[in-house]
């Protein structure tokens, strides 16, 4: 063990002997530091005689609780515990007034609706690659954003659209969330003809 080490350790010895003196010390002075409580003091009348150096036993007048009775509260002040809101109440509305204001509500409602057009569906991104054909059955060749799809007729296309038919002049396919047929035509002269 080095010196420094070794100076260290004494330090942190010599510490932890003051800390329990200290605990030690403040412990006595708790106990020291007890307080007795304070007792009534009767009066006592004082006679001359004999009979006044006889202690008599104390007496203590206590308040009878059933003496107190019951509380009572002022009908005037109203219920203590009920929710207040500072809001102004709403008159009161008769039934034909709510039945009134019902039909207002629905005729705006449908004001609403029909001021909204109908919703339309994307236009087409697909581009027609070609179409091979075998026997009966036909595939159509279409690209959309770089991915390449081969479908026949009652196939869907990227799960948002279903082919449908395929002629000689075009290629229609359904966008199905809205049921919208949807027409791609075929221009043989930039694709050529398969």
């Amino acid at each position: 063990m080095d010196a420094s080490e070794k100076k260290r350790k004494i330090i942190i010895g010599l510490a932890l002997v003051a800390t329990l003196v200290a605990v030690v010390l403040v412990d006595d002075e708790e106990e020291e530091m007890i307080v007795d409580t304070a007792q009534p003091v009767t009066a006592k009348k004082t006679t001359r005689g004999a009979s006044s150096r006889k202690s008599a036993p104390a007496t203590h007048n206590y308040l009878d609780v059933q003496q107190l009775g019951q509380r009572t509260f002022d009908p005037r002040a109203g219920t203590l515990f009920t929710s207040m809101s500072w809001a102004p109440k709403r008159p009161q509305i008769s039934p034909e007034q709510q039945a009134a204001i019902a039909q207002q509500r629905a005729e705006a409602k449908a004001k609403a609706k029909a001021r909204q057009p109908a919703p339309t569906p994307p236009p087409l991104q697909f581009k027609y690659i070609g179409k091979a054909i075998e026997g009966n059955k036909t595939w159509v060749f279409l690209t959309q954003d770089n991915e390449n799809y081969i479908a026949k007729i009652g196939e869907k296309i990227d799960g948002e659209y279903r082919l449908d038919t395929i002629d000689e002049a075009s290629v229609t396919l359904t966008y199905l969330p809205l049921n919208a047929k949807q027409t791609l035509p075929i221009n043989d002269s930039q694709t050529g003809k398969f």
